[in-house]
């Protein structure tokens, strides 16, 4: 395979020189294409094929000839110089840094350092230097298909949905929920709502079988539907169970039978994710040219060992928290995950035993202490999969975009291919 790669080298040489290839012409570099205002040049197309990797060849090369071989090489330099003279028109540059970081993950997949990443590079024969700027070129181009193309997409709601629909069609995605159904049958609408609501607490505490022995004088049931999969329940079923965790009950379902509740006893999914969040509460104290960081600190020990419970809590956010929006609300957060808090914060609220108060600790935005009520943990898969569906059907019409761009761009340019 190897000599193949260096016999179309030297095919290239010969294609492009008729004559004698020891004569004063094969000592030129010579002008292969002519791409708007760049040239590609001979010597850049033998750099081209030195660069294929033999896995590479083999995929999209081997069985080609070797001119078919060459015309499709020009052909990717010819593109590829086209979307580096667009990142230029539209301003994208690539820093240092964000090189750096890219060689660094090239490293962390080889699982290598990147000096041993250097060094490897350099023993397989490339340029260094070379390889660096090629990675800031692809970075670029990636840029400008990610803010010319994908960052404009929409994606609506029915889109997404109907992407899930399919995707469950196909059996990619198949949710099971195994649910218990208390239903209250009332096809004429005449049971007053306070005694459905009622039921619907009692449900909670006293179970289903109580529950419908309370309430003897309503025509109920009782539907132990097991494992079920999602496709095989009624729509308005599947809204309330979204985003439910197991061993909780969904909101009062109406139907024309009646009202519905259902408790989920288990779900499964082989993406199924479940996400942490906590109730908590904080007061928030800024330092001020009147006050030292020392002192907000002192003070928030002193408020600390003050408070004996929640309401205590509570009513010392709205007398001293600079946080306005929760300290109108006695500092009440309601129910947060980490990934939407900074840093410091979710650090201790996470290390923070439930019904305790935190340490006096600082973020950005000053100093705190937290309450932490209650932690729960919830499904989150739906809203996963639909984010991934968003992501899925946003890179297919930023391709189809993409490929027609593309395509234009190469009609617009003046594009010469010499004779060789």
């Amino acid at each position: 395979m190897f000599y193949k790669l260096t016999k179309l080298l030297l095919t290239l040489s010969l294609l492009i020189f008729a004559g004698n290839i020891y004569s004063a012409e094969i000592k030129k570099d010579e002008i292969i294409a002519v791409v708007n205002d760049r040239v590609i040049l001979r010597s850049d197309v033998n750099q081209e094929i030195k660069k294929i990797e033999k896995t590479v060849f083999v995929k999209e090369f081997a069985n080609l000839s070797d001119r078919e071989i060459l015309d499709k090489l020009l052909e990717k330099m010819i593109m590829d110089s086209l979307l580096v003279q667009a990142t230029e028109r539209y301003g994208i540059n690539i820093s240092d840094i964000a090189v750096e970081n890219a060689l660094k993950q090239i490293a962390q997949r080889e699982n290598v350092s990147i000096s041993q990443l250097r060094t490897n590079i350099i023993n397989s024969g490339k340029n260094y230097q070379e390889y660096v700027e090629q990675i800031r070129t692809k970075i670029a181009v990636e840029e400008l298909f990610r803010t010319q193309f994908y960052s404009r997409i929409r994606v609506s709601n029915d889109e997404i949905e109907n992407f899930l629909k399919n995707e469950k069609a196909r059996g990619v995605v198949e949710t099971e929920y195994d649910i218990s159904e208390f239903v209250v049958i009332d096809e004429s609408k005449t049971i007053d709502k306070f005694n459905i609501d009622k039921m619907y607490t009692d449900l909670s505490t006293l179970g289903f079988e109580k529950t419908k022995s309370k309430y003897i004088d309503f025509k109920t049931e009782i539907n132990h539907h097991g494992k079920t999969k999602e496709t095989s329940l009624p729509d308005i079923f599947v809204s309330a169970l979204r985003n439910l965790g197991a061993d909780s009950y969904t909101r009062i379902i109406e139907s024309a039978r009646g009202y519905h509740i259902l408790r989920l006893n288990n779900v499964t999914n082989g993406g199924q994710v479940f996400v942490n969040e906590y109730k908590v509460y904080h007061i928030l104290l800024q330092p001020d040219v009147m006050t030292t960081e020392n002192e907000i600190k002192e003070k928030l020990f002193k408020l600390r060992n003050e408070i004996k419970d929640i309401d205590g809590f509570i009513n010392y956010a709205k007398r001293y928290s600079s946080d306005k929006a929760s300290g109108i609300k006695g500092g009440d957060l309601g129910w947060v995950r980490v990934s939407g808090l900074v840093k410091e914060f979710s650090e201790v609220m996470m290390k923070t035993p439930v019904k305790k108060i935190s340490d006096p600790f600082k973020s950005r935005f000053g100093w705190h202490i937290l309450y932490l009520e209650n932690i729960r943990s919830v499904d989150d898969t739906y809203t996963i999969m639909k984010k991934n569906a968003e992501h899925q059907i946003r890179i297919n019409k930023a391709q189809r975009e993409r490929e027609d761009w593309v395509g234009k761009l190469r009609e617009q340019a003046y594009i010469e291919i010499k004779d060789f």
